[in-house]
């Protein structure tokens, strides 16, 4: 985009306009200085519409694409581990930006990198993790030192089973058993019979299947689903575990057949694998085995409730496990004292990265600045130095005294970011300790921790609405395409980690790819322009311009009324001297030629006629003297 200089109007000074009227006679004089003006005029409609190309001609696509796309690849090559570079923050793109917009009185705002926040904050919440060890169904196979670290409440089935039972009231319906979700061809719900040997040998007797009419109590949530799903909160025991998948709704009586065939599987798990195993062009003979027995026991009648069930179950457990979790936050002060702790500590390790890496970014955007300024305008330029010795001297102190004195900001800057990640830390430590719809609820806010404060900061900004919109539009876009960047990531880097030295290579390539997508998201929603913010851009642009040519114009006009009511005044002045003159000749009867010629020479016309001679020549040339 063209600068403000380059629609500037030519800057008119009195003694500039004195100057193109001093040789004008006073009949020329009110023709210069119309011309003058219809030039200011002419001038204003070029730049209005040299304006409106700018926009409509978009900016060079070398600058905005290619170039930010050959910087992420430089920022993979950056990126890998071994170089230690990428978590100290330093990248090829923030030290292009750093060393090109550096000057030494005003600052480039560092934009955080998205794609390194989020494999800190990853490995943040992998470390709270909490190891419960393995997985332990019953009481009496508990290890020695953990006793209370099993899953199967027995008592609270026992119960549930009794409080069914209790519910039937008619003999006959004491002896019958009614599967909670199972449903058969006739629509109505499957008719089971209670376990006992008698009615077992009857069934067989008539070439029935006992297994299947037998009823058992089952959790639609499994034990080992729920252990392997909730294990990793630190601020669960499996004590808590175990009381959550006994809940009342985590039960329903189905068939002793249908839970065998479910075992440790979820309804939603067992499903997908019916789902898998009807997709899949050629089965093995077990496979085809276990479809058949899913197709035959479960209908979609079964399906449908099972799976419904099943949602509930979740909902009421994971209302029950952080009901648990938010009741030990706010009773044992050590295991927030802990999170804190451990925030702290990431907090601080990363300030010393940050630290050393915000130092050496700002002695290299120093030192380049005064090297590329040396090469591209002198060594002397700018320095009001007469020798390149001592301009050079001079630079090196000025770039020495820049240095140290932001010392003191790099400082604050640190430890300002440093209490922004102790929150976020601190914040995902508690997050993690949740489970289910709720934790991943709360997500968003750590996640997203980097991105929310960019944005307060871009609300609380002097841009227009639009503006703001549109940067946090952009911003919330470049944070998103890096999450979605990290769901492709096991598949991107499944491909890289088989090529030759994959493992250093695979930061790299994620690096490039969430970069280079980032790149095009910004780029196409700048084409875009959501929130009209060209129009707005250039409306404020026209604006700029013309209050700029407004403010010429006036310093332009105000040396012109000047210049021009001198000269008038000094050709009235002039004038008037010659008139009277010229009336005093004529007064005295005097010679009145001189005047005449005087008055010639000041309108600046040419007499053919200056003397006697000149008049008997011009009578002797022409037959006809006409005087007018």
């Amino acid at each position: 985009m063209a600068t403000k200089d380059e629609y500037a109007q030519p800057v008119l000074g009195t003694e500039q306009v004195l100057n193109e009227l001093q040789d004008c006679s006073p009949l020329q004089v009110s023709k210069r200085l119309i011309n003058m003006e219809l030039h200011d005029r002419r001038d204003s409609l070029e730049v209005m519409a040299k304006i409106y190309d700018e926009f409509d001609q978009g900016g060079n696509v070398t600058v905005e694409l290619v170039k930010p796309l050959l910087l992420n690849m430089c920022d993979g090559l950056l990126s890998i581990k071994k170089l230690g570079l990428k978590k100290r923050g330093i990248t090829a793109t923030r030290l292009v930006n750093e060393i090109n917009s550096f000057d030494y009185f005003n600052s480039a705002e560092t934009k955080k990198d998205q794609y390194l926040e989020k494999q800190r904050l990853d490995a943040d919440t992998a470390s709270h993790r909490d190891d419960k060890g393995s997985y332990t169904r019953n009481k009496k196979d508990a290890a020695a030192d953990t006793p209370d670290n099993y899953m199967e409440d027995v008592g609270k089935k026992t119960n549930y089973t009794k409080a069914y039972f209790a519910s039937q009231h008619d003999k006959q319906e004491k002896l019958t058993v009614y599967s909670e979700l199972e449903i058969n061809g006739m629509g109505e719900r499957k008719q089971l019979r209670r376990n006992s040997k008698e009615y077992k040998a009857r069934l067989e007797a008539k070439g029935l299947n006992g297994v299947e009419r037998t009823y058992n109590a089952d959790h639609n949530l499994p034990l080992k689903h729920l252990f392997d799903e909730y294990k990793g909160s630190k601020a669960l025991s499996v004590g808590d575990l175990r009381d959550a998948a006994g809940s009342v709704d985590n039960f329903d009586i189905i068939s002793q057949k249908l839970n065998k065939i479910k075992l440790d599987s979820s309804w939603t798990e067992l499903k997908q694998k019916r789902d898998t195993l009807k997709a899949k062009p050629k089965l093995s003979s077990a496979e085809k085995q276990t479809l058949a027995s899913l197709e035959t026991h479960v209908n979609d009648a079964t399906w449908n409730k099972a799976l419904a069930r099943e949602t509930e179950a979740r909902t009421a457990v994971e209302a029950h496990l952080n009901m648990k979790v938010a009741t030990k936050l706010t009773s044992d002060s050590k295991l927030v004292k802990g999170a804190a702790t451990d925030a702290g500590k990431k907090a601080k390790d990363e300030l010393i990265d940050a630290g050393v890496g915000e130092l050496v970014i700002l002695v290299v955007k120093t030192v380049s600045f005064e090297l590329k300024d040396m090469f591209q305008n002198g060594i002397t330029h700018g320095t009001d130095c007469s020798s390149s010795l001592e301009a050079f001297s001079f630079r090196m102190k000025r770039a020495l005294k820049y240095i140290t004195t932001n010392l003191l900001n790099i400082g604050l800057g640190s430890f300002k970011d440093a209490a922004a990640n102790f929150v976020k830390y601190l914040l995902n430590a508690i997050v993690d300790m949740f489970v289910g719809i709720l934790k991943k609820a709360l997500k968003v806010i750590t996640e997203g921790f980097n991105a929310i404060l960019a944005s307060i900061k871009i609300l609380m900004g002097e841009s227009s609405p639009a503006e703001k919109a549109d940067a946090i539009t952009k911003l919330l876009a470049t944070t998103v395409v890096t999450y979605i960047g990290f769901a492709f990531e096991e598949s991107v880097l499944g491909f890289i980690n088989k090529l030759p030295f994959g493992d250093v290579l695979s930061d790299a390539v994620m690096v490039m790819f969430t970069g280079i997508a980032s790149t095009v998201v910004v780029w196409l929603l700048d084409k875009m322009d959501l929130f009209s913010v060209k129009d707005e851009k250039r409306a404020a642009r026209v604006k700029e311009i013309f209050d700029m040519r407004i403010l010429q114009i006036k310093e332009n006009t105000d040396a012109f009324e000047t210049a021009a009511l001198q000269t008038l005044a000094n050709n009235k002045l002039q004038f008037r001297q010659i008139a009277d003159s010229m009336s005093m000749a004529i007064d005295d009867d005097k010679n009145v030629n001189g005047s005449v010629y005087a008055m010639a020479d000041f309108m600046k016309i040419e007499l053919e006629i200056k003397t006697t001679d000149d008049f008997m020549t011009l009578l002797g040339s022409q037959e006809r003297l006409v005087v007018g």
